[in-house]
């Protein structure tokens, strides 16, 4: 896509969606004029100030891995990126990150990264047997996010804005409800696991997302972005991650999981904070109408600061377009 057409292409199918306000669609339509001017994705990340992935090891053990990007204006706070089930900080979710980085600016960004296949095996996790028994079977999950916390709390974060996509929803929502109460300012949860089902249906489910995701990457028109994904590729790390023991019992928790009860928990623990949830209508592992009826109940019935982004024909795979992944981020931002 020309440099010099990808500004208004973009503009263009944001406005579509009916969902955003003109200084989002700005911003971001802005940001894609500036970053198809790279010429490679390591010169963008480099541009954006993204270090090399590095471990944060508890005091337990367990152990992380994350990158952290400094504000480059008047810091406005910090935001809490979280990825979904087994993508690890390779080169196609480092493009993500950086994404969200250049459309804003203003936040502190810590984004951390899931266990994968090789080589992003992650075994610093050092999460115990039991433990993962413990986070598939009973409502005891803090350890999905134990290291996190330890983290966020070691580097003096409050207030933060956290994040996630698909199963990294989840886990923004299980991070926010186990930080300390009135510690939260903001979480924006997109495209989750809106349902309990079976274990065969949500795998089946699972499946049907990955037909979709070309068309959402091809959108964007980067080249940078192709090699990025391309780069990451290579690893095949995907091959076997959803086989490795902590990933079969995050499989259970979405499995069983009632999202809507879970950010009412969420909602009860840190109340005042500003909720997004965004969701395709045509999602994969949503439902469309059940979430159209809770989410009005959320933001009517219980008056809570809740807001719902209701993306028109969107597939689950949605996320894997960057500008609509960050535009979404940036709207919510704007409600807080």
């Amino acid at each position: 896509m020309a440099i010099e057409n990808i500004s208004t292409i973009t503009a263009d199918r944001l406005r579509q969606y009916e969902l955003f306000s003109d200084e989002t669609i700005s911003a971001i339509a802005g940001f894609a004029r500036k970053q198809a001017r790279y010429k490679t994705y390591q010169d963008f990340f480099n541009d954006m100030g993204m270090p090399k992935p590095n471990y944060f090891i508890a005091k337990n053990g367990a152990g992380v891995p994350f990158v952290k990007i400094s504000p480059t204006i008047k810091p406005l706070g910090t935001i809490v990126l979280h990825l979904p089930m087994a993508n690890p900080l390779d080169e196609n979710q480092l493009y993500h990150i950086a994404t969200v980085v250049g459309t804003n600016p203003g936040y502190q960004v810590i984004a951390f990264g899931n266990p994968s296949g090789k080589p992003y095996s992650y075994k610093q996790q050092n999460l115990s047997l039991w433990q993962k028994v413990s986070i598939a079977l009973t409502n005891k999950m803090k350890p999905l996010v134990a290291a996190e916390l330890e983290y966020l709390q070691a580097q003096g974060v409050t207030q933060a804005h956290y994040v996630g996509y698909s199963y990294g929803a989840h886990k923004a929502m299980i991070e926010s409800y186990y930080s300390e109460p009135a510690s939260v300012k903001s979480i924006t949860l997109i495209d989750p696991v809106a349902h309990p089902r079976g274990f065969k249906q949500l795998v089946h489910d699972f499946k049907n997302t990955f037909h979709p995701m070309g068309e959402y990457v091809n959108q964007t028109g980067l080249q940078t972005y192709f090699d990025a994904r391309a780069a990451a590729a290579k690893t095949k790390h995907h091959d076997r991650a959803l086989t490795r023991p902590i990933n079969i019992a995050i499989g259970v928790i979405l499995r069983r999981v009632d999202f809507i009860k879970m950010l009412e928990k969420v909602l009860k623990r840190q109340p005042g904070i500003s909720a997004t949830v965004a969701w395709g209508t045509e999602s994969e592992l949503t439902n469309d109408a059940h979430l159209k009826v809770s989410m009005h109940r959320l933001k009517y019935d219980s008056k809570q600061n809740v807001h719902p982004l209701r993306i028109k024909a969107g597939k689950h795979a949605l996320g894997n377009d960057v500008y609509l992944y960050a535009a979404i981020i940036r709207q919510a931002l704007s409600l807080t």
